[in-house]
């Protein structure tokens, strides 16, 4: 009897800690969840998230900061980063800077498409919350990759 009610107990802990990333949104297209577990990158990182597109380990990892001018979002995975910069000017993207790099330049570079980059360079003309910015960056990432790449996210 004392086996079964640690056995429960056990499980009931286990249940809780699986559940600990909270949703945030999910669609069709993408689910952004929070994540506690991720590896922060060196810098201040103070909250950060996954983007799942699809279901099939399709993944980016967002890292939000926040710098002098307004916040930075860090988006990455083993192929690519760029980074959404949200300040009073409005939000868009813009190339990683090499301090804060772990992918080589040159691989972004191949597998993100510098005219899209250039056209959501200014997504919104205003800041926009945090949700709304998680939403930009779900929706608008898989449109910066070139037609080769695309399969990272699909």
């Amino acid at each position: 009897m004392k086996r079964v009610l640690i056995i429960s107990i056990l499980f009931f802990f286990f249940a809780l800690n699986a559940s600990a990333k909270s949703i945030i949104k999910e669609t069709n297209t993408f689910t952004i969840t929070t994540n506690e577990d991720i590896q922060q990158p060196a810098g201040e990182a103070i909250n950060s998230w996954v983007i799942e597109y699809g279901g099939n380990d399709s993944r980016i990892e967002v890292f939000k900061n926040t710098t002098r001018k307004g916040e930075e979002y860090l988006v990455r995975n083993a192929s690519f980063e760029v980074r959404y910069i949200n300040t009073d000017k409005g939000f868009g993207v813009k190339w990683v800077n090499n301090k804060q790099s772990d992918v080589p330049f040159e691989i972004t570079r191949v597998v993100i498409n510098e005219h899209e980059m250039k056209n959501q360079s200014l997504l919104s003309a205003k800041p926009l919350s945090e949700k709304k910015a998680l939403d930009y960056i779900a929706s608008f990432v898989p449109y910066l990759l070139n037609e080769n790449y695309k399969h990272l996210l699909n």
